[in-house]
């Protein structure tokens, strides 16, 4: 599922989704001066911030349906991405709702922490809020659209964002569900500062993730493997095809 909404509208009715979209701005970069408030209250810099991969995720906090499905799902992978947090990566909680505030981030960062299975000191996952022209000058330039559809509900993609960082846009990986491996690899990637475009099945395959030298590297050897067991099938093939005639 791309994009979500909220409780109180049914499949989609009544929902203008025009401005709804997710535009990938890979190779662009996002405002490293924009300004947030952390769930302690206090001034955020994104520059500052990002000194490092960070992985950034849109959502709002009093979200009743999908946003908690996101973070808690980013949470999970978390457990399994083979890097080290608050070394070679940062995280960033995003609300899109300029109505939340320190106390909404402190308590779904709480919440969503305790999936955690892995130490992450407070500055390695921050929740932010922020007024609205400085949230929608960072997600313009994500090329990430939302509305706002009455009341505290809203329509948004389900998309994690991967940033270099130099704040330049690596990957957008799409949720709800979030893969170990997918995350890793994104992460490498921002660490070589090279955007790049998932193809899940393929990378899962053909890579392995070398734990010394941290980065993901083909698999010769299996591919090679793969390669030789599908000639002996095509071979079995005719050999019995030739039988028969």
């Amino acid at each position: 599922m791309p994009f979500a909404q909220s409780e109180g509208h049914e499949a989609g009715k009544d929902v203008d989704w025009s401005g709804v979209a997710l535009d990938e701005k890979l190779g662009k970069k996002v405002p490293r001066d924009a300004v947030f408030l952390d769930e302690h209250g206090d001034k955020i810099t994104v520059g500052s911030y990002i000194d490092r991969p960070v992985l950034v995720l849109p959502i709002y906090y009093t979200c009743p349906q999908t946003c908690g499905l996101l973070l808690g799902n980013l949470a999970s992978a978390l457990n399994d991405v083979p890097l080290t947090p608050g070394k070679d990566f940062k995280v960033l909680s995003l609300s899109i709702d300029e109505e939340d505030n320190p106390s909404n981030a402190l308590q779904a960062k709480k919440n969503y922490l305790k999936i955690l299975k892995r130490s992450f000191a407070d500055d390695d996952w921050k929740f932010l809020t922020g007024d609205i022209k400085t949230i929608r000058r960072f997600t313009d330039a994500a090329g990430y659209g939302f509305k706002r559809t009455g009341g505290r509900n809203f329509v948004h993609p389900n998309v994690l964002i991967v940033l270099a960082r130099d704040g330049t846009i690596i990957r957008y990986i799409y949720g709800p569900i979030f893969l170990p491996f997918d995350v890793g690899m994104a992460l490498t990637e921002a660490t070589k500062g090279i955007p790049a475009i998932s193809v899940r099945k393929l990378l899962a395959y053909c890579f392995s993730y070398e734990p010394k030298n941290k980065t993901y590297s083909f698999r010769l050897v299996q591919i090679l493997s793969l390669g030789f067991l599908v000639l002996l099938g095509i071979m079995f093939f005719f050999l019995l095809r030739k039988k028969k005639v």
